[in-house]
C-alpha cells in the first residue's frame, strides 16, 4: 500500500487502512473505493493523506506485504489512545485540573503491547486529522520511546515511567494559546518564546500531580534539551540530560519530521533517518539515536524504488539491523517495461546493488496512472 496525500486522491483509488476522524468515529473503512464526493470529505476532515493499495504491486497483494509487518501497536490501540489523551487534554481546558489516572492507564496499556512485540519495526506512519495533531503526536512519541527503552534493556519499572512521562512530554502545551499551537506555517519571534515555554509549563504541571513520577516530569522539562548544550530550557548538556528525555527527544524530533502537517508533507523515512543521523552528537544522544534508528524501517514494505541497475522495484522485506539492504521485487525492467513476474533480489547478498531513488507518493501516483494499473472503478472512470 502507499500513503498518498488528499490532494493527490483521484476516484477509483481504494482505501488501504480504515480511517477515522480523532474521536475514533470511522469515517471510511479500508477496500473501499473511493468517489469524488467521499474524497471531498477527507479533505473537508482536514486528512493530509491516506493509505490506498498500490496498483504497482498487483502480483504482490497488499495483505501479503502486511502479513509480514508485525505493528508495534495494533490500529484499534492506537485509535483509542488518541481519544482518550484528546479527552484528557479538552478536561483540562474546561476546568484547568490535570487527571492523572487516564494518562497513567493509556502508557502502561500502550506499553504493554509493545512490549508483546518487541521484534516489531516501526513500517507504517499513522494518519490523523489536521485539528488532532497534538493527540496523535503525543501517543506516537510515547510507543517510539517504549520501543527504545525496551531495546535498551529497560526493565518494567523503568518503562511506565518513561512511557508516562513520553505520553506527558508535550503537557506544557495544554497551556499554550490555540492561535499559536494550531497556526499553520511558521511562528513569529514573540509566538515562538511563547512556545518555548511550554517545557517550564509542563513540568510545573506535572511535578505537582502527587501520583505522577518527578522523573517523568522531567521528561516534559527536558525534552527540547539538546546533547551538545545548545537546547532550551537551560541549556544542559550530555548526560546531564535525563536519559528519558534523551530517548523522547529522540523520538518527538523523527515523528514530527515524518508527520503531515498542514503546511508541508511528511518527509519519507529514508529522509528522516539521513536528518536524524545528521544531528548526532549535536541534537542527540549518539548510542541512543542508534538504538532507536535501529527499530526503523528505512525503506517500508511496500516502498517503490529505483536500483542502481535502472530496475524499480517493490520493497518486500526489512531485516533489523540491516535496514539499508532490504528485500525487493522487480516490477520494471531498466528499460522501463511491466513486469508479471519480475524477479527477487536480496540487497543483504546481492552487494554491488544499491536503492538510487525513492519514489515519493505523488511519483507513484503519476506512475500509476500511466500504466493504467488502477482498479476497474478509475479505468471506467476514464
Amino acid at each position: 500500500m502507499q500513503k498518498v496525500s488528499t490532494k493527490h486522491l483521484h476516484p477509483g483509488m481504494v482505501l488501504a487502512r480504515n480511517i477515522f476522524s480523532t474521536d475514533g468515529i470511522l469515517l471510511l473503512s479500508a477496500d473501499t473505493v473511493l468517489n469524488s464526493t467521499q474524497i471531498e470529505r477527507l479533505q473537508h476532515f482536514n486528512l493530509p493523506s491516506v493509505y490506498i493499495r498500490n496498483p504497482l504491486t498487483d502480483q504482490l497483494t497488499d495483505k501479503d506485504m502486511l502479513d509480514t509487518i508485525p505493528e508495534v501497536v495494533r490500529e484499534e490501540t492506537r485509535v483509542q489512545a488518541v481519544q482518550v489523551v484528546q479527552t484528557a487534554f479538552q478536561n483540562f481546558s474546561a476546568n484547568h485540573r490535570l487527571e492523572s489516572q487516564p494518562f497513567k492507564d493509556t502508557a502502561e496499556f500502550l506499553m504493554k503491547e509493545v512490549i508483546e512485540n518487541p521484534g516489531a519495526m516501526v513500517h507504517l506512519t499513522d494518519i490523523r486529522t489536521c485539528d488532532g495533531y497534538t493527540f496523535g503526536h503525543s501517543v506516537n512519541v510515547c510507543v517510539l520511546s517504549t520501543l527504545t527503552g525496551i531495546q535498551l534493556g529497560y526493565n518494567r519499572f523503568q518503562l511506565k515511567e518513561l512511557s508516562l512521562g513520553a505520553l506527558l512530554h508535550d503537557a506544557g502545551k495544554m497551556l499554550i494559546p490555540k492561535e499559536i499551537l494550531t497556526k499553520a506555517g511558521p511562528l513569529t519571534v514573540s509566538e515562538r518564546k511563547s512556545m518555548e515555554q511550554h517545557p517550564t509549563l509542563g513540568f510545573d504541571l506535572l511535578r505537582r500531580q502527587r501520583d505522577i513520577p518527578l522523573v517523568s516530569a522531567h521528561v516534559a522539562f527536558q525534552h527540547h534539551e539538546k546533547f551538545n548544550g545548545t537546547g532550551y530550557t537551560r541549556g544542559l548538556k550530555g548526560v546531564h540530560i535525563h536519559e528519558y528525555a534523551r530517548i523522547v527527544a529522540i523520538a518527538d524530533v523523527y515523528d514530527a519530521i515524518t508527520s503531515d502537517r498542514p503546511y508541508k508533507e511528511g518527509s519519507l523515512p529514508h529522509q528522516a533517518y539521513e536528518v536524524m543521523l545528521s544531528l548526532a552528537n549535536t541534537h542527540f544522544d549518539p548510542i541512543i539515536l542508534r538504538t532507536f534508528l535501529n527499530q526503523i524501517a528505512i525503506y517500508p514494505v511496500g516502498s517503490i524504488v529505483r536500483l542502481t541497475t535502472g530496475e524499480i522495484a517493490v520493497v518486500t522485506k526489512v531485516i533489523p539491523g540491516l535496514q539499508t539492504r532490504p528485500a525487493l521485487k522487480v516490477i520494471f525492467d531498466a528499460s522501463g517495461s511491466k513486469l508479471e513476474n519480475g524477479p527477487e533480489i536480496d540487497l543483504a547478498q546481492q552487494l554491488t546493488i544499491f536503492i538510487d531513488k525513492v519514489f515519493t507518493a505523488a511519483e507513484v501516483v503519476k506512475i500509476s496512472l500511466g500504466n493504467m494499473y488502477f482498479n476497474q472503478s478509475l479505468r471506467q472512470a476514464q
